[in-house]
């Protein structure tokens, strides 16, 4: 077995290999910058481009995940924004269809982002993490990479949502549509990195997905997403407190509806910025050097 680890962390790299088969040019390429005095940091950037390149070409060629999100999205849409609009009507001023599709558009961006740390799961389950860790680049380059693929995914994923905006009855301005991108775009870091920090803490890859999929439900309904927070009871809204989804429900829906919201933007935007913080610190600290 350690023969076999040795001789795959030295062969050289095949032109024709597939995505999960690139560790070797970016160790080769890493090594060659170092070589040549490029700055550490430069390497690294590189070492993140390659790796996100690996896996966004690995999701491309994947269109029946992708098909398999777009039912997702459509179901959503039909049963709470357009089956339950003439039964509940208004919420807070704005159509209950305009009200939920904030929510809508969040519970996708969480469920992909959370569920990405799989896929580092999936690359230690059979020895591509052990054959990408041997270029000579920070160990961190390896989960961020996987999060610029898969938080730039999803965040295209959104944009093209938000073009849909008008059908839901919300009024869509191209300040609105870009800063909606942005909160979207800042969510999909936040729990994509939530998703990675489980990978590094659970080994197993079927413990790993039953508590993703576990977690994900308690998450994605005490967020306020398809229910208005102000109306629930006092001891549910102590708990969408501690809920990380909440506050991107939250700061998005007040971004393309206006209005108040559980909190402002600007504590919403900061509990965000907090947390992602903290899961970077707990990514840098399990990755290793």
């Amino acid at each position: 077995m350690t023969t076999t680890a040795k001789s795959n962390a030295t062969a050289p790299s095949n032109p024709t290999a597939p995505p999960n088969t690139i560790s070797d040019t970016t160790g080769s390429s890493a090594g060659a910058l170092l070589a040549a005095g490029h700055a550490p940091l430069r390497v690294a950037l590189r070492a993140i481009a390659v790796i996100a390149q690996r896996d966004l070409l690995r999701q491309v060629k994947r269109p029946g995940v992708l098909a398999s999100q777009l039912v997702q999205i459509l179901f959503f849409v039909l049963v709470y924004a357009v089956g339950f609009d003439g039964m509940i009507g208004a919420v807070d001023g704005a159509p209950f269809s305009a009200y939920v599709f904030p929510g809508i558009i969040a519970i996708q961006v969480v469920s992909i982002g959370v569920a990405s740390g799989q896929t580092y799961a999936w690359d230690r389950e059979y020895g591509v993490l052990r054959e990408l860790l041997v270029a000579p680049v920070p160990r961190v380059c390896l989960p961020l990479g996987k999060v610029v693929a898969g938080a730039g995914m999803v965040t295209v994923q959104s944009a093209v949502m938000l073009a849909f905006a008008p059908l839901m009855g919300v009024t869509l301005t191209p300040a609105r549509f870009a800063a909606a991108v942005g909160c979207y775009g800042l969510a999909a870091v936040v729990f994509s990195v939530i998703g990675l920090c489980l990978a590094t803490v659970i080994k197993r890859v079927q413990t790993l997905q039953a508590t993703v999929q576990m977690a994900m439900f308690p998450m994605l309904f005490l967020s306020g997403s398809v229910f208005s927070p102000q109306d629930a009871p006092a001891w549910l809204t102590a708990a969408m407190y501690l809920n990380p989804m909440t506050y991107a429900v939250d700061l998005a829906r007040q971004t393309l509806l206006g209005g108040a919201g559980l909190l402002p933007w600007w504590a919403d935007l900061g509990a965000l910025g907090l947390i992602l913080a903290a899961v970077l610190a707990l990514l840098r600290i399990r990755s290793g050097r």
